[in-house]
């Protein structure tokens, strides 16, 4: 890739000289001092500035004086005007538009960064609500006190009753009776729960995609209707 880069100038100020003679044609206040800024360009567009120079022109004879052509006479004057001179902003074009890039990628950066955020959020926030778990499963908003039994062994009379004590966010908790036998009816179940569902009886807790597998399909716990 080709780079175009080199020095320019820009023209600051015009002022005159008063009282000074010009050493060419003997004119006096006919002096003009000029200052103008140097700088850096690439492609043509200035970067920065790196310095100022001054020349002197005669009004009568024309005459056009460097800074090292100036006679002693017209150097601390013309130094003086150079010093007040300000440089202009056009010279740090390039500088500004750099700043103004970097500035505007840092923005759109953090205001990407918020937006994902907030996406996030939301997302999170209608999982939520939705009762759909990250897992790929929907939360069945278990209730507090549902029963489920489980078969306790393989002669399929043993049985078991488990009753959710606790539900958080994430997690189910249980308590579980003891083997029960015989026909399950309402009676029977209210008796295994209040002989079995003792404060004594120590708390199980899953995980709700645990608890999803566990009372779903062919899981371990079935639900009472």
């Amino acid at each position: 890739m080709l780079f175009f880069f080199g020095t320019g100038n820009t023209r600051v100020a015009t002022v005159p000289l008063p009282g000074l003679a010009c050493v060419h044609c003997g004119t006096t206040d006919s002096l003009t001092s000029t200052v103008f800024s140097r700088y850096v360009h690439l492609f043509w567009i200035p970067a920065f500035p790196i310095g100022k120079t001054s020349v002197t022109v005669c009004a009568h004879c024309k005459q056009t004086l460097t800074t090292r052509e100036m006679p002693v006479a017209y150097q601390a004057p013309v130094r003086a005007i150079q010093a007040q001179a300000r440089t202009p902003l056009t010279n740090f074009i390039l500088l500004m538009l750099l700043g103004a890039a970097i500035v505007f990628i840092i923005v759109v950066g953090k205001t990407a960064s918020r937006t994902s955020s907030k996406k996030s959020a939301t997302a999170a926030s209608t999982a939520v609500s939705t009762g759909t778990a990250e897992n790929g499963f929907r939360d069945e908003q278990v209730a507090v006190g549902a029963l489920y039994r489980f078969q306790a062994n393989d002669d399929g009379r043993s049985y078991g009753l488990v009753q959710v004590t606790k539900v958080t966010t994430d997690s189910v908790y249980y308590k579980m009776t003891d083997v029960l036998r015989g026909e399950l009816s309402d009676s029977s179940a209210a008796l295994a729960l209040r002989d079995s569902l003792s404060p004594a009886v120590p708390t199980n807790g899953v995980v709700k995609l645990q608890w999803h597998y566990a009372t779903t399909g062919q899981g371990m716990f079935k639900a009472l209707k």
